[in-house]
């Protein structure tokens, strides 16, 4: 029985480039990281990992601005990107090469900002992303491939300050997608394996002017089947978690503290769910432009 799979790629790669703010798709971005890796699925993987990141947008424009029916203040215009490549990758010390990859391409993208002013809670932006394909691997959580096409996503992210003047914003995010995914575990029981997601990813931050911003993100993507449970057969469940700090140094550099975990969960009603995890603890400097 052809058994289906949750969308693996999205969890893991829809964070393109970590060190800079991956809800805004107008930045591109390139960066190297060091890390610490523990909690994989082998002896092998564990160690210090040397990290390269990358966002590109190869041509970026204004949409047209969307008309109100209302007699009120035209809404802000927003920028369209067209072709947004990204890279993660991520190597181990010895033998093991090539660990964990993901590249990624985005056709069309969507960003509207808003003008934020005073102590309230209020939009400052809105992201919408159409036909992004991934693929990828992911040694240490043992998925030997995996491709993903998110058909949408859609973001909007809130601001509050606390009076007029103060130097401390605070910021949440909620974005939600959909599309299919194909993957491969090392684990023959679970190969050729495919089905249908729907991704939720929610962010925080606590900044503060020329201290930078401490942030909370958990992105979780769940498959489905189009049957029931019982006769639909495997389902995954994939989450990732980071926590860190991250600034804005002189110029264009930006330096990201963090810690993350990662996990993959296959549950089939007739089967032995299985359940991977990673954890990674670093840093990161890269530049915006």
């Amino acid at each position: 029985m052809k058994r289906t799979i949750c969308a693996t790629a999205l969890g893991i790669f829809a964070a393109t480039a970590n060190g800079a703010d991956a809800w805004d798709v107008n930045d591109n971005y390139v960066g190297v990281a060091a890390t610490e890796a523990t909690w994989t699925i082998a002896e092998d993987f564990p160690g210090t990992k040397l990290i390269l990141d990358g966002r590109y947008l190869l041509r970026k424009g204004t949409a047209q601005p969307r008309e109100r029916d209302c007699d009120c203040e035209p809404l802000p215009v927003p920028d369209r990107m067209l072709g947004t490549i990204a890279a993660h990758l991520q190597w181990g010390l010895g033998d093991n090469g090539l660990e964990y990859g993901r590249l990624s391409f985005g056709t069309l993208a969507y960003q509207r900002e808003f003008e934020a002013a005073g102590a309230q809670f209020q939009p400052v932006r809105d992201t919408l992303e159409w036909g992004i394909f991934q693929v990828g691997k992911d040694d240490p959580l043992g998925i030997d491939s995996y491709v993903e096409l998110t058909v949408i996503a859609a973001a909007r992210t809130w601001q509050y300050r606390l009076t007029d003047n103060s130097p401390w914003r605070f910021t949440f995010g909620v974005n939600v997608s959909g599309g299919y995914a194909w993957a491969d575990s090392v684990d023959d029981t679970y190969r050729d394996v495919s089905n249908p997601l729907l991704g939720t990813w929610w962010k925080g931050t606590i900044s503060r002017a020329r201290w930078g911003e401490i942030y909370l993100e958990q992105r979780v993507i769940n498959g489905f089947t189009l049957s029931s449970p019982a006769a639909g057969g495997t389902v995954s469940r994939e989450a990732r978690a980071r926590f860190g700090y991250r600034n804005r140094l002189r110029g264009c550099l930006a330096v990201d503290l963090f810690a993350e975990k990662r996990s993959f969960n296959f549950t089939d009603p007739a089967l032995t769910d299985l359940y991977t995890k990673s954890k990674r603890v670093g840093v990161e400097f890269g530049c915006l432009f």
